[in-house]
């Protein structure tokens, strides 16, 4: 039996999506001066129920009323994935520079991490003859200021120094 790649993708995100709820659970819910119904815990119960049904949308829209497809004779599992790889390179690149960023986030800063993230990110969405690193780079330094700014000056929420102090 044969599953289609949004059923598959219907599945974890939905399993993601219970495991998450299951966790907002525990979110203390702080009142503040007044009940209201937009609480701490509020926005990740949200996003987790519509994280649900997009899953379950997925799983039970994939391969109904579909035919029985002949069967081809398919390439090895490390094929596929070589395949995979290759037809979604900007995938993979993304979750490793978002694996790079959390590991060095609070020894380099949140300021020079996000900056360098956002230009990885800029050069590797851009198509290939397109890419202009001096652009990238000074739109990268700008958005991670100025997140620092709204953050730390605006909000006062703490963000990790790193390194250089900022």
């Amino acid at each position: 039996m044969s599953f289609p790649k949004d059923r598959i993708t219907g599945i974890i995100l939905s399993l993601f999506s219970l495991l998450y709820l299951f966790f907002s659970k525990d979110i203390r819910v702080f009142r503040g001066s007044g009940a209201t119904p937009l609480t701490s815990a509020f926005m990740p119960r949200f996003w987790g129920t519509f994280l649900l049904i997009l899953g379950l949308v997925l799983v039970f829209r994939g391969g109904f009323g579909r035919s029985s497809e002949a069967k081809e004779a398919r390439p090895s599992t490390a094929a596929r994935l070589k395949n995979w790889i290759a037809g979604n390179y900007e995938v993979v690149l993304t979750f490793l520079f978002i694996g790079i960023y959390s590991a060095l986030l609070s020894s380099i800063g949140f300021t020079i991490m996000s900056a360098l993230f956002i230009f990885a990110q800029i050069l590797i969405l851009t198509p290939p003859g397109k890419r202009r690193p001096i652009p990238a780079f000074l739109v990268g330094i700008f958005f991670a200021v100025l997140i620092d700014f709204i953050f730390v000056k605006l909000i006062g929420v703490l963000l990790p120094k790193g390194i250089l102090g900022f």
